[in-house]
């Protein structure tokens, strides 16, 4: 969507919410890709669902386009759109967070995952959340992992999550200097948050395809996680015989060998 046409886009939105009478709101998505320069829009439209008493809100940030380049391709266009959109976050993050305390299923994508680091202290950033059901989509970077914890921190009521992992490259923002997370010691050192020694019971991950860094969020799942029931792994498409027997290979010594702190645990793989 070329500038014009979202600025236009982001107007009508906007015009429509204005009449909007109703005092209930089942589901609100906001997609919107490459949203720098429209943070008063997002926290309009936002403030808007959740005044409304919203049950599912979504807010991906992400660029579509993304999922059909290659690796080449994503690195020059992510270098174009750098030189056309300042890198700068404009959105109060922590204001956002505070319309999204009492949303009980909410689904978040890379870029609101990653901008959470840009607070002072993104661990304090607000009362608890009353958010029931999460949908994470990422990537599994570590530039994501940050943004992840502060979830889990963020919501002691939660009862399921899922990742729903896609294949896009990073969005188009520049890291900061003093982030620099290695995988490993992230999740080995994190804490047991509320929400996994109490209340959270289902894990999906969507998309799987057995790489380390979804190995280590999960290994740490499945250790702090007191009381769950399940975890899902849900095979990705298209994947060739070598790729689907490593899966295969993962998940098995995921069930047998990863430490559990749930006796009632299942590990379940699901075919494509």
């Amino acid at each position: 969507m070329v500038e014009p046409d979202r600025v236009f886009f982001v107007r009508v939105m906007r015009e429509w919410v204005s009449r909007f009478t109703g005092k209930v709101i089942e589901n609100f998505e906001i997609h919107l890709s490459q949203p720098m320069g429209f943070a008063g829009d997002i926290m309009s439209l936002t403030e808007f669902a959740t005044s409304r008493q919203v049950k599912n809100l979504v807010l991906d940030f992400s660029d579509p386009i993304q999922r059909n380049l290659s690796q080449a391709q994503q690195t020059i266009r992510d270098c174009l759109l750098r030189c056309r959109y300042p890198q700068k976050n404009d959105l109060d993050v922590s204001h956002l967070f505070f319309n999204l305390l009492y949303v009980r299923t909410l689904t978040v994508c890379s870029f609101f995952l990653q901008v959470l680091q840009d607070c002072d202290d993104p661990m304090a950033l607000h009362d608890s959340m009353k958010t029931r059901h999460l949908v994470m989509k990422t990537n599994m970077h570590a530039n994501d992992f940050v943004g992840i914890s502060i979830f889990l921190n963020s919501c002691p009521e939660l009862e399921s999550l899922t990742f729903d992992l896609v294949t896009t490259s990073r969005f188009v923002r520049a890291p900061s200097p003093l982030v620099n997370i290695d995988p490993v010691s992230h999740w080995l050192t994190s804490k047991a948050y509320e929400c996994l020694e109490k209340t959270l019971k289902v894990v999906k991950v969507k998309k799987f395809r057995g790489s380390s860094n979804e190995l280590h969020m999960l290994q740490y799942l499945i250790r702090t996680g007191c009381v769950m029931e399940r975890v899902d792994l849900y095979e990705a498409n298209g994947l060739n015989h070598n790729q689907k027997r490593w899966v295969l290979a993962v998940v098995e010594e995921v069930q047998q060998n990863f430490k559990r702190a749930s006796r009632h645990l299942r590990i379940t793989l699901h075919n494509a």
